[in-house]
């Protein structure tokens, strides 16, 4: 087979705010790779179905010299993030041809791993999994609910929040990635639900899945609709700034509060961020508050998760709502419609069905 071009994703640019769909992004298609002849040197290479987009990502758009939980992106290099895809060659025992692997990858249609020593193209295999569909659900599936963002949301109702039935749970961005599949699992579990959206569109979509007291934050306030809907005994918040003062001011006593993100932080200088002032409530309501960081709990309960969650989702019991974009091209604009909030659900960048 003669070469075929290799579609990438370049980090092009440093955004002050919000990343912009063409500066901050290329799409670049100059490489080519020739897929049969490519040397293996005892690694694998991987054609890639689905990327995910997730807002820990803008986190990551900063100069390379800064701290931060995750590394930077490097100007002018491919960006990296959870995706699934299916290997086409290999010459490694643990990752056989026509097997599906999900885990940190390079966002670029073929993706070699292998021992970079051999290969400046190499990624390492590390987290890189075998990945197991009894149930044929759409591959893409495994950057969304069954990925890192089901995950999140299913061991937020876990151990570190500890629900209880009968409970009244707040959910922060409840029309997002995590918010969508938390509201459903919170309400399958007899808790009752209130959650934070940005449209009404949106507060529609909370409500038919069962959300009790729906806050539309562009229109709502919120602190006025968390005291008629409150107390709080537990919040899962992936907003920060002037939403978790609402909810530090309107819990139960006791509340435990589960930090997963803080997105209205994201897209400007720290210094810039609402800074909340009611943090000697924590002392008054005894609240608990915990990170969620998902790498943390896998060991404990990702055997779990996918013994339960993939049968509920073949079943109908959970839904999965995404935002599909098409193409690698399409990435920069998928970027913006999430962290502005015009997307709903997940978002998924799809290379190809199978």
């Amino acid at each position: 087979m003669s070469p075929v071009t290799n579609a990438r994703l370049l980090f092009r640019e440093i955004p002050s705010e919000l990343p912009d769909p063409v500066s901050t992004f290329k799409y670049d298609t100059s490489e080519n790779i020739d897929i049969d002849g490519f040397p293996l040197h005892g690694g694998f290479l991987v054609r890639a179905l689905a990327f995910s987009l997730d807002p820990y990502m803008r986190n990551r758009m900063r100069p390379e010299d800064t701290e931060g939980d995750m590394p930077a992106f490097l100007l002018n290099k491919v960006i990296t993030g959870f995706g699934v895809g299916v290997v086409i060659r290999s010459e490694s025992p643990d990752f056989l041809v026509g097997a599906h692997v999900g885990g940190f990858m390079s966002y670029q249609e073929y993706c070699f791993f292998g021992d970079a020593a051999a290969s400046a193209l190499a990624m390492p295999a590390l987290g890189l999994t075998v990945l197991e569909n009894p149930y044929n659900l759409p591959w893409r599936y495994f950057v969304g609910n069954l990925g890192m963002t089901g995950q999140t949301a299913y061991y937020a109702l876990k151990d570190v929040s500890e629900p209880q039935k009968g409970e009244t749970i707040f959910i922060s961005a409840a029309a997002g990635a995590v918010g969508l599949m938390l509201v459903q699992l919170a309400v399958s579990q007899g808790l009752r639900v209130i959650a934070s959206c940005g449209s009404d569109a949106k507060a529609g979509l909370l409500r038919e899945l069962g959300a009790a007291h729906v806050i539309n934050r562009k229109t709502d306030d919120i602190f006025v609709e968390l005291k008629k809907a409150g107390p709080i005994d537990i919040f899962i918040d992936h907003v920060g700034g002037i939403t978790l003062e609402a909810a530090i001011e309107n819990a139960a006593m006791h509340a435990r509060f589960v930090i997963c993100g803080a997105v209205s932080t994201y897209n400007g200088p720290m210094s810039d961020a609402y800074g909340v002032k009611n943090l000697w409530l924590v002392n008054r309501y005894r609240i608990t508050i915990r990170p969620l960081v998902v790498i943390d709990w896998h060991e404990k309960y990702l055997s779990e998760f996918y013994k339960t969650v993939p049968e509920e989702i073949a079943a109908g019991r959970l839904k999965c709502y995404e935002s599909v974009y098409r193409g690698l091209q399409s990435a920069g604009q998928g970027f913006k419609d999430m962290l502005t909030g015009a997307s709903t659900g997940k978002t998924v960048i799809v290379i190809s069905e199978e």
